[in-house]
Protein backbone atom coordinates (compact mmCIF):
# COMPACT_ATOMS: atom_id res chain seq x y z
CA UNK A 1 0.00 0.00 0.00
CA UNK A 2 2.50 2.55 0.89
CA UNK A 3 4.40 1.38 -2.10
CA UNK A 4 1.88 2.33 -4.37
CA UNK A 5 1.51 5.83 -2.49
CA UNK A 6 5.17 6.60 -3.27
CA UNK A 7 5.06 5.47 -6.96
CA UNK A 8 2.06 7.67 -7.36
CA UNK A 9 3.70 10.70 -5.65
CA UNK A 10 5.01 14.34 -7.06
CA UNK A 11 7.27 14.40 -4.80
CA UNK A 12 9.07 11.86 -6.71
CA UNK A 13 8.44 12.98 -10.04
CA UNK A 14 10.12 16.11 -9.21
CA UNK A 15 13.16 14.68 -7.56
CA UNK A 16 13.41 12.49 -10.96
CA UNK A 17 13.19 15.93 -12.90
CA UNK A 18 15.40 17.97 -10.37
CA UNK A 19 18.10 14.94 -10.96
CA UNK A 20 18.05 15.13 -14.80
CA UNK A 21 18.26 18.79 -14.73
CA UNK A 22 21.36 18.53 -12.34
CA UNK A 23 22.62 16.14 -14.20
CA UNK A 24 22.39 18.25 -17.64
CA UNK A 25 23.66 21.31 -16.11
CA UNK A 26 26.57 22.57 -16.88
CA UNK A 27 29.01 21.89 -14.51
CA UNK A 28 31.52 25.03 -15.13
CA UNK A 29 29.13 27.12 -13.28
CA UNK A 30 29.51 24.80 -9.93
CA UNK A 31 33.36 24.13 -11.10
CA UNK A 32 33.88 28.00 -10.80
CA UNK A 33 32.13 28.45 -7.69
CA UNK A 34 34.19 25.67 -5.61
CA UNK A 35 37.01 27.60 -7.31
CA UNK A 36 36.05 30.88 -5.93
CA UNK A 37 35.59 29.35 -2.44
CA UNK A 38 38.76 27.61 -2.21
CA UNK A 39 41.83 29.41 -0.54
CA UNK A 40 44.27 31.32 -2.51
CA UNK A 41 47.26 29.01 -1.80
CA UNK A 42 45.26 26.10 -3.46
CA UNK A 43 44.44 28.36 -6.31
CA UNK A 44 48.43 29.40 -7.18
CA UNK A 45 49.52 24.95 -7.19
CA UNK A 46 49.56 23.96 -10.72
CA UNK A 47 50.53 21.16 -12.71
CA UNK A 48 52.02 19.77 -15.41
CA UNK A 49 51.95 17.64 -18.35
CA UNK A 50 54.91 16.17 -20.20
CA UNK A 51 55.34 13.41 -23.32
CA UNK A 52 55.96 12.89 -26.84
CA UNK A 53 54.48 13.23 -30.33
CA UNK A 54 54.90 10.13 -32.92
CA UNK A 55 53.64 10.15 -36.61
CA UNK A 56 50.95 7.57 -37.59
CA UNK A 57 53.83 4.85 -37.13
CA UNK A 58 53.55 5.06 -33.57
CA UNK A 59 57.62 5.53 -33.73
CA UNK A 60 58.71 8.05 -35.86
CA UNK A 61 59.04 11.07 -33.49
CA UNK A 62 57.35 14.64 -35.07
CA UNK A 63 59.27 17.45 -34.96
CA UNK A 64 57.99 21.01 -34.46
CA UNK A 65 54.58 20.27 -33.57
CA UNK A 66 52.80 22.34 -31.00
CA UNK A 67 50.87 20.36 -28.42
CA UNK A 68 47.39 22.67 -27.14
CA UNK A 69 45.94 22.30 -24.25
CA UNK A 70 42.30 24.02 -23.58
CA UNK A 71 40.37 23.93 -19.92
CA UNK A 72 36.98 22.84 -20.42
CA UNK A 73 35.34 24.42 -17.48
CA UNK A 74 37.31 27.95 -18.81
CA UNK A 75 37.78 27.73 -21.93
CA UNK A 76 41.49 28.81 -21.31
CA UNK A 77 44.12 27.83 -23.99
CA UNK A 78 47.94 26.16 -22.98
CA UNK A 79 50.20 25.80 -25.78
CA UNK A 80 53.69 23.70 -25.32
CA UNK A 81 57.03 24.95 -27.50
CA UNK A 82 57.30 22.81 -30.46
CA UNK A 83 58.69 19.75 -29.95
CA UNK A 84 62.29 19.02 -30.31
CA UNK A 85 64.12 16.41 -32.73
CA UNK A 86 62.36 13.59 -30.33
CA UNK A 87 59.18 14.48 -30.41
CA UNK A 88 58.78 16.01 -26.36
CA UNK A 89 56.89 18.37 -25.59
CA UNK A 90 56.43 20.03 -22.30
CA UNK A 91 53.37 22.05 -20.62
CA UNK A 92 53.82 23.87 -17.10
CA UNK A 93 51.52 26.11 -15.19
CA UNK A 94 48.34 24.44 -15.91
CA UNK A 95 45.59 25.44 -13.08
CA UNK A 96 43.53 21.77 -11.84
CA UNK A 97 40.98 20.86 -13.85
CA UNK A 98 40.07 18.93 -17.31
CA UNK A 99 41.24 19.61 -20.59
CA UNK A 100 41.07 18.57 -24.26
CA UNK A 101 44.03 18.03 -26.42
CA UNK A 102 44.99 18.83 -30.04
CA UNK A 103 48.28 18.85 -31.96
CA UNK A 104 49.13 21.33 -34.74
CA UNK A 105 51.81 19.74 -36.80
CA UNK A 106 53.00 20.22 -40.50
CA UNK A 107 50.46 17.77 -41.31
CA UNK A 108 47.73 19.06 -39.89
CA UNK A 109 45.51 19.53 -36.98
CA UNK A 110 44.77 16.60 -34.91
CA UNK A 111 42.07 16.66 -32.27
CA UNK A 112 41.45 13.93 -29.73
CA UNK A 113 37.92 13.16 -28.41
CA UNK A 114 39.38 12.22 -24.83
CA UNK A 115 39.37 14.69 -21.44
CA UNK A 116 42.96 14.82 -19.43
CA UNK A 117 42.82 15.39 -15.92
CA UNK A 118 45.30 17.70 -15.09
CA UNK A 119 46.12 17.78 -10.73
CA UNK A 120 47.76 20.38 -8.96
CA UNK A 121 51.86 19.86 -8.13
CA UNK A 122 51.90 16.59 -10.15
CA UNK A 123 53.04 16.17 -13.82
CA UNK A 124 51.24 13.91 -16.30
CA UNK A 125 52.32 11.74 -18.85
CA UNK A 126 51.04 11.41 -22.15
CA UNK A 127 52.24 10.58 -25.73
CA UNK A 128 50.53 10.74 -28.23
CA UNK A 129 51.05 9.49 -32.47
CA UNK A 130 49.01 11.49 -35.34
CA UNK A 131 46.77 9.09 -37.12
CA UNK A 132 44.71 10.16 -39.95
CA UNK A 133 41.39 9.41 -38.35
CA UNK A 134 42.07 12.27 -35.34
CA UNK A 135 43.36 14.70 -38.28
CA UNK A 136 40.67 17.75 -38.76
CA UNK A 137 40.51 20.33 -41.13
CA UNK A 138 38.65 23.78 -41.39
CA UNK A 139 35.92 24.77 -38.94
CA UNK A 140 36.14 21.31 -37.51
CA UNK A 141 39.23 21.91 -35.93
CA UNK A 142 37.66 23.58 -33.25
CA UNK A 143 37.18 21.90 -29.86
CA UNK A 144 33.54 20.37 -29.87
CA UNK A 145 32.29 20.32 -26.32
CA UNK A 146 29.47 17.27 -24.94
CA UNK A 147 26.67 19.99 -26.16
CA UNK A 148 27.88 21.07 -29.23
CA UNK A 149 27.97 17.28 -30.89
CA UNK A 150 24.66 17.39 -32.88
CA UNK A 151 24.77 13.78 -32.03
CA UNK A 152 24.88 14.27 -28.17
CA UNK A 153 22.55 16.56 -28.37
CA UNK A 154 19.90 14.35 -29.72
CA UNK A 155 20.50 11.70 -27.59
CA UNK A 156 20.24 13.87 -24.32
CA UNK A 157 17.04 14.91 -25.95
CA UNK A 158 15.80 11.04 -25.99
CA UNK A 159 16.47 10.43 -22.44
CA UNK A 160 14.91 13.36 -21.25
CA UNK A 161 11.69 12.62 -23.05
CA UNK A 162 12.80 8.76 -22.15
CA UNK A 163 12.33 10.38 -18.34
CA UNK A 164 9.45 12.57 -18.80
CA UNK A 165 7.44 9.67 -20.35
CA UNK A 166 8.42 7.44 -17.59
CA UNK A 167 7.54 9.97 -14.93
CA UNK A 168 3.98 10.42 -16.24
CA UNK A 169 3.46 7.04 -16.35
CA UNK A 170 4.39 6.50 -12.88
CA UNK A 171 2.11 9.65 -11.81
CA UNK A 172 -0.81 8.18 -13.86
CA UNK A 173 -0.71 5.04 -12.83
CA UNK A 174 -3.93 3.19 -12.70
CA UNK A 175 -5.41 3.40 -9.23
CA UNK A 176 -5.99 -0.55 -7.89
CA UNK A 177 -7.85 -1.37 -5.27
CA UNK A 178 -5.80 -2.86 -2.72
CA UNK A 179 -6.42 -6.91 -2.17
CA UNK A 180 -5.13 -9.01 0.17
CA UNK A 181 -5.08 -12.00 -1.97
CA UNK A 182 -2.37 -10.22 -4.33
Amino acid sequence: MLMQHVFRSRALAVGLVVALLLLTAPATQFGQQARALAPAAAAEAHGSLVGFVYAKDMRTPVAQAVVKLRDIANMKEFASRPTDANGMYTITGLPQGRYILGVTAATGNFNFDYALIIKSNEMAKLSVALTPGGKTTGEDAAAKSFFSDPQNVIGVAVFVAGLAALTYLIINMEKKEASPIR
